[in-house]
Parts: C-alpha cells; structure tokens; sequence
C-alpha cells in the first residue's frame, strides 16, 4: 500500500511539473489525475480476490436490507401521521357540520334581527342582543370559513399522504423483491462458479493423466518398469551362473531333492505292475490251456454215433 500511494504521488508530482511546464491550466491537470485515479481503482479491483468481491456484495445486500427495513419503519411512521390526520379530519368536518346547521337555524332570526323587528334574541341557550348576535354570527361564519378552509387543506394533504403511502408500498414490495432476486442470484453464481472450478480441475486432472508422464501414476508406473527389469536382469544373471557352475558345486536345492526322490519311487511303483501284469498273463495262458484239456477229455468220453475216438495224451 505504501509502495502504491508513493506511486501515485510521483506520477501526480510529475503531471504536476508537467503542466506546469508546458503552460496549460490546472483543470486539464485534475482530468489527468481524476483518470489517474480511475485507472488505479480500477485496476485494484481486478485484482481483488473472489473472496473480497464476494464479501463486498454481502455487505451490499445487507445494506441494503437494512435500507428496506428503514423505509418499511419510516412508512409505518407516515402510516401513523394517516391514522392522526384522519381523526383530525373527522373531529373537523364533524364541527364543520354542526356549525353549519346551527347558523342555518339562525337564519330566521338573523333576519329578523336585520329587519329591526327584533331587540332582544335567545340564541344557543343564551339571550343576545341584536347587535351581539349579528358579532355572534359574524363570528361563527368567520371560524365556519377558516375551519372549512382547513379541512379542505387537511383533505387535501390526506389524499396525497395516501397515495404517497400506496406508492411507497408499491415501491418497497418491488425493492424487496428485488433484493431477494439479487440475493439468491448470487448465491446461485456462487455455487455455478465452485460447481466450474471443481470440474475445471477435474478436466486438467485428466489432461494431465492422458498426456503429461509427470504426474503420479506416470512415476508409479515408471518404477515399477525400473523394478521389472532389475527383478527380470537379476534373474537371468542367477540362471547364467547356475547353468555355468560345475555340477558336483551346484547347490542342491530342496526342490531339486524332492523332485528326485518323487522320481525314484515312480518308478519302484511301476517296477512291481509290471511284474504283476506278466504274472497274470502267465495265469490266465494255464488257464486256457486247463480248459483245452477237460474239453477234449469230456469229448473223449461221450462220443458221439459212428464217430471214431480220438485219446489225445498230453506233453
């Protein structure tokens, strides 16, 4: 800030000398600093942060609600100042009206009084004389004008307030609605602008995902190529020197030893099938040949008509 107001003061010092120098007036040199001025403002503002801009417009609201709430209490004052003209209008055309009756009543009397046939008058509960009643009534006509005038006024001033009142109503209602309108509409760009960043972060994740080998999956997958080809280089240099060691100085491994002794009993398993097998085909060869046998001896004893008997005597 301080830095800023040295700024502007060493640029209006310098339009100062400026114009000074070149003989024009200083009203060209208030433009100069008033659009110095503008052009500083402004450029403060576009670089305020979304929160302060945020919070100058609640304060904006606020004030401005607290402006509806003083109107709404000043039109309920004016409201008041109705209800009090009103009742004074009444009070006044109801004495408008019962004065006005009272000096038609007077009318035959006056006359008279006027006509000279009457000296002595009773009016209102009270005796007058002819010059006191004509003052009386002369009187009454005067406060008669003047309270008529006033109601007029009064009447008049009361219309107005009412129709003012109305239009204060009218515009207080639209100043409400309005600022509810402004109210929720910002609310409303508020969650669109953090609904906007929040996908504008999303798409420049994927971005990055798709195109940058930077990022953290790129890395993962990077060390784990390093760890494939160390595991698969570290491998193949364990087989080499296997298949180079002598074989008396190869390490017998407990696979190996296990595989050679599944190995030796295989075959002690299969050895004995094999001699069963020959065994029983041994067997069933003395058992045709057993059968042979008593078939020709039970032919031989049992022949048949005009057969010839054949002894057949074994080896």
């Amino acid at each position: 800030m301080k830095k800023l107001a040295t700024i502007i003061g060493s640029g209006v010092l310098t339009l100062t000398v400026l114009v000074a120098m070149s003989g024009r007036g200083f009203r060209e040199l208030f433009g100069y600093v008033k659009a110095t001025a503008d052009t500083t403002v402004n450029e403060m503002e576009s670089s305020v942060p979304a929160s302060v801009r945020d919070q100058k417009v609640r304060n904006d609201i606020e004030q401005a609600r607290g402006d509806v709430i003083d109107r709404r209490v000043k039109l309920s004052l004016v409201e008041s100042e109705i209800q009090r003209l009103n009742t004074e209008v009444s009070s006044l055309s109801a004495a408008v009206d019962r004065r006005k009756s009272i000096l038609a009543e007077a009318y035959p009397t006056l006359e008279q009084v006027t006509s000279g046939s009457l000296i002595q008058v009773r009016f209102a509960g009270e005796d007058w004389s002819a010059s006191e009643f004509s003052s009386e009534i002369d009187r009454q006509l005067l406060e008669q004008d003047r309270d008529e005038k006033q109601l007029s006024i009064r009447r008049e001033a009361l219309d107005r307030l009412t129709a003012s009142v109305e239009e204060g109503r009218k515009a207080l209602s639209e100043m409400q609605t309005a600022l509810t309108t402004a109210e929720d509409e910002f609310n409303t760009l508020v969650t669109r602008r953090e609904q906007a960043s929040n996908e504008s972060e999303t798409l420049d994740l994927i971005t990055a995902v798709g195109r940058n080998k930077d990022t953290a999956t790129a890395a993962i997958g990077s060390g784990l190529e390093d760890l494939r080809s160390n595991v698969e280089k570290a491998e193949a240099t364990n087989i080499a020197r296997r298949e180079m060691a002598p074989a008396s100085q190869q390490p017998s491994s407990k696979l190996s030893v296990a595989w050679a002794r599944l190995q030796r009993l295989k075959s002690l398993h299969n050895q004995p099938s094999a001699f069963m097998e020959k065994a029983r085909s041994i067997e069933r060869s003395e058992t045709e040949v057993e059968n042979t046998k008593s078939a020709v001896e039970a032919s031989s004893i049992n022949p048949g008509d005009g057969e010839s008997v054949t002894t057949i005597t074994p080896l």
